[in-house]
């Protein structure tokens, strides 16, 4: 031996174990990732060097029946005995080799501090170390904070290969952590996308390295197969996210997936991995995917398993949201159907994202649905349609309205249901977007009165007709009114608006309750109706509306039996509540029993 020095660490070890330990890393199994990584810096530092036919290797051989001691062998640069002495010794150094830039920008080695995760397992750590032209070197360090530094005479060093040897012998405690099933456990959850070959020499021989699926030019059956593993079914799709700096997968979700959810991502720096849950480098909107990253350009904390905030991470966060983007719009402009299938997995999550999330609307409203007067179609078709065909957009904002407002639309007027979840902002988010359409407010008063009347010549009869309906269901509080609508197969609708339905509410309840009761809904009844009369305010619209289109409508108004008139408009008002799907009031159900009664005497009849 050249030469042997004891020296003590330039930190309190006790307590630098316990900072690792309790307050840096997630616990003892990042030992293997630390030496992992250890041992792919120096491998790639010996490849960057240039060396003809260098093979780079990684052993790892755990502690079995036979073997009391792990070891993980390297054949990398190794270390010569003064950066042994100023890298192991001093937290948070580098090697010297830095300074001749063979120790890349990013590397997660960078830290010095990796070795000494191995005191969380260990109460001693042996290194044997030589660089190319060098003697070897043993570092041994102790749990009391020192270590001892030897330099092997030129027998011992001959005999050794360049590289580095950790040897450890496992505290009681821990021991498990340092067996064949642990070691291949943890290694291949760290490291298995490591570039170099890494062979775990327990019982049986284990490579844990294997080619990842965001790869370049990997097959896309092979993405598939990969996303169905990770996910447990055959995931939606396979978006490639590469780009400068990074290669991935995200990978879309075959079901649907609430928004505040959070998703496992894997995400990789120089192919190890640092984090592998939630993470924020995915834009919040992005909550469909599960993505596996690898980057050359993130920078890791201190522990190594989170990533640092700062403009290459933000960087990276926008250019997986711009993949994710295109790839949505390209299989919305090449693949409609589909798009609709991921629309309809997702359709409530997008939704109340498109509503807080201006970036994701900008990509994804157009692709969402509303139901129309002209059927449900996505958001595009409908702004499309009113450009086109210069039609105006209405926004009924409750169901029962639409399916009203829906029986007496108007071909040059699009109304758009918002009586959905969602669907009312997102109709407004319509204007914002797609400038310069607009959006308003259905109204049925001003809708019955934009409605086309009878010609001229047939004004009377139709006066008429509706003084006759209006005598027929007083009892329901219906008016007549008669118009032109299409198509001309309806002969009415019936228009109720929200004001004239609480008030038709107050009297179902009221003939169906107790006197006492029923005597307080009359007072209110009564009040509400004197506000109105006192005020502005309409007392609500209620009203049968007749099709003079349809041919029964022109037939009964040339009737002049009032008793015909007056069953036939009774029949029609109790079938437009059912087209409507209106839910019957008792005495809409009397009537309809006593108009059929009525029918059925009617035909059987021997006068007729």
């Amino acid at each position: 031996m050249h030469e042997t020095s004891r020296d003590n660490f330039q930190v309190d070890l006790g307590g630098v174990v316990d900072l690792l330990s309790r307050h840096i890393y997630s616990g003892p199994r990042v030992y293997v990732r630390e030496l992992l990584q250890n041992a792919v810096d120096a491998c790639t530092a010996r490849v960057e060097m240039g060396e003809a036919d260098y093979v780079p290797s990684i052993k790892i051989r755990p502690i079995t029946k036979e073997r009391a001691t792990f070891s993980l062998i390297d054949n990398g640069t190794g270390l010569t005995v003064q950066e042994a002495r100023e890298l192991l010794a001093t937290v948070g150094r580098t090697s010297k080799r830095d300074e001749f830039g063979l120790q890349r920008e990013g590397r997660l080695g960078q830290f010095g501090i990796g070795l000494l995760s191995c005191f969380m397992v260990a109460d001693e750590i042996i290194m044997v170390s030589r660089a190319e032209g060098s003697p070897a070197i043993r570092w041994t360090g102790f749990a009391d904070g020192t270590f001892l530094l030897e330099t092997l005479n030129q027998e011992a060093s001959d005999v050794i290969p360049v590289g580095t040897t950790v040897h450890l012998a496992p505290r009681a405690d821990e021991r498990t952590l340092l067996t064949e099933n642990s070691v291949v456990s943890i290694a291949s959850h760290y490291g298995r996308y490591l570039p170099f070959p890494i062979v775990v020499q327990g019982e049986k021989n284990t490579t844990i390295t294997t080619t990842p699926a965001f790869a370049q030019n990997t097959d896309s059956q092979v993405r598939f197969h990969a996303g169905r593993q990770r996910l447990g079914k055959a995931p939606f799709d396979v978006i490639d996210i590469s780009g400068p700096g990074i290669e991935g997968v995200a990978y879309v979700l075959p079901q649907a997936q609430a928004p505040h959810m959070s998703r496992r991502h894997s995400i990789y720096v120089n192919r190890m991995l640092v984090s592998d849950g939630p993470s924020t480098v995915l834009p919040s909107w992005a909550f469909f995917v599960e993505c596996e990253i690898n980057s050359s350009d993130l920078e890791p904390t201190a522990s190594r398993e989170a990533l640092m905030d700062d403009t290459a991470f933000a960087a990276t966060r926008e250019h997986i949201g711009e993949r994710i983007k295109s790839w949505l719009i390209n299989l919305a402009m090449t693949k409609p159907h589909r798009v609709r299938e991921f629309t309809s997995i997702h359709d409530l999550a997008l939704r109340e994202l498109c509503l807080s999330d201006p970036d994701l609307a900008e990509t994804m409203l157009g692709l969402l649905t509303l139901e129309t007067s002209r059927g449900r179609i996505t958001i595009g078709e409908i702004t499309t349609l009113c450009i086109t065909e210069d039609i105006s957009l209405q926004l009924a904002t409750t169901l029962d309205d639409f399916r009203q407002l829906n029986a007496i639309a108007r071909p040059d007027t699009l109304i758009i249901n918002g009586g959905y979840v969602h669907d009312s902002d997102l109709a407004r988010l319509i204007p914002v977007h797609y400038p310069p359409l607009t959006v308003s407010t259905a109204d049925l008063r001003e809708s019955m009165d934009l409605m086309e009347l009878p010609p001229l010549k047939d004004m009377e009869k139709a006066r008429a007709l509706d003084a006759q309906v209006t005598e027929s269901l007083k009892d329901f509080q219906i008016n007549g009114a008669t118009r032109v609508f299409e198509p001309a197969d309806v002969p009415a609708v019936v228009i109720i608006d929200s004001k004239a339905q609480a008030s038709r509410d107050r009297n179902e309840t009221q003939s169906a309750t107790t006197d006492r009761w029923a005597d307080i809904l009359a007072t209110v009844d009564d009040t509400l109706s004197r506000q109105a009369a006192n005020t502005s305010k309409s007392q609500g619209l209620s009203a049968l509306c007749l099709n003079w289109n349809n041919s029964l409508v022109r037939q009964l108004a040339s009737i002049d039996d009032h008793a015909v008139v007056s069953r036939t408009v009774r029949l029609l008002y109790v079938q437009a509540l059912l087209s409507g799907k209106r839910p019957l009031l008792a005495k809409e159900r009397t009537l309809l029993n006593d108009s059929l009664a009525d029918l059925v005497s009617l035909s059987i009849s021997p006068e007729l």
